[in-house]
């Protein structure tokens, strides 16, 4: 069953939506005629992704939103209820990189990536869940990383906020199954996203992840061709990369050896680690 036949009333909120993920994902849904609210905390942005979209055949709300606060998505909750009687699919996706050893981090690199990394992804599922149960059903996207699946170091507060989201979707893919609500966390590694652009230092581990994500050849369209497939098919994870599935396995079978490999290729600066 494809997802208009699954979701014949197509009406879809997305965090993030102006940019990268968020604005591929509101692109495929666009060109299929769903309704749109559409958020992000970048106004200018906000506002041409919208014209973009109505462009492509989408009837879009938008609003400029901080996703740290909760009240901002009770309100955008209760304005897509009173438009459209609803919602079928909810994409938490608004999210920020950050890097660094732990003792480079400071408590405000703690504070706002889990702040918008994962407590964000927290209220979105918290205030529209009681939604998608009255209305006989739904579905839950959460955006993570494969940070969350493989801990990488020097991302320490990254891990943590993505290794949260991966664990609430693995949670609420079981508790909400008896309400007919889906749930697929997205797991990518590293693609051609505007990311790089929430990191604000030149520390060693954000200037590589800046440069890998200036010459990754793997594109936001990718990852939403996959997800798109999962959510058709209620599929738990979208790990698009071959890197994101092996490395997943290769730390869930055998978590001591994947931790000695990773660490010797760390210490000698070898593969991703090298300078």
């Amino acid at each position: 069953m494809n997802l208009e036949q699954k979701f014949p009333e197509k009406r879809a909120f997305i965090t993030g939506a102006a940019s990268g993920l968020g604005l591929a994902i509101c692109e495929r849904l666009a060109a299929k005629g769903w309704k749109l609210l559409i958020a992000d905390i970048n106004a200018d942005r906000l506002a041409q992704a919208d014209r973009q979209l109505q462009g492509l055949g989408a009837e879009t709300l938008s609003m400029v939103i901080d996703v740290t606060v909760y009240e901002s998505l009770e309100k955008a909750a209760s304005t897509i209820q009173e438009a459209w009687g609803g919602v079928d699919l909810i994409f938490n996706n608004a999210g920020i990189a950050t890097a660094g050893a732990i003792d480079e981090l400071t408590l405000e690199d703690w504070r706002r990536t889990i702040d918008i990394d994962l407590w964000s992804v927290i209220y979105g599922c918290k205030i529209f869940t009681p939604m998608l149960k009255q209305q006989g059903g739904g579905y839950i996207i959460n955006t993570a990383s494969s940070a969350g699946t493989m801990a990488p170091p020097e991302m320490a507060a990254y891990n943590v906020a993505k290794a949260g989201v991966v664990s609430l979707s693995e949670t609420l893919k079981i508790e909400l199954c008896k309400d007919n609500i889906g749930v697929t966390v997205i797991c990518p590694t590293v693609f051609v996203t505007s990311l790089g652009e929430s990191i604000g230092t030149d520390r060693h581990m954000e200037k590589s992840l800046r440069k890998q994500l200036e010459i990754s050849k793997v594109t936001p369209e990718h990852i939403v061709d996959d997800l798109m497939k999962a959510i058709e098919r209620d599929r738990l994870y979208v790990m698009t990369q071959s890197d994101a599935k092996w490395g997943w396995r290769f730390k869930r079978f055998f978590p001591e050896f994947y931790t000695s490999f990773m660490g010797y290729f760390y210490r000698n600066r070898k593969w991703i680690f090298s300078d």
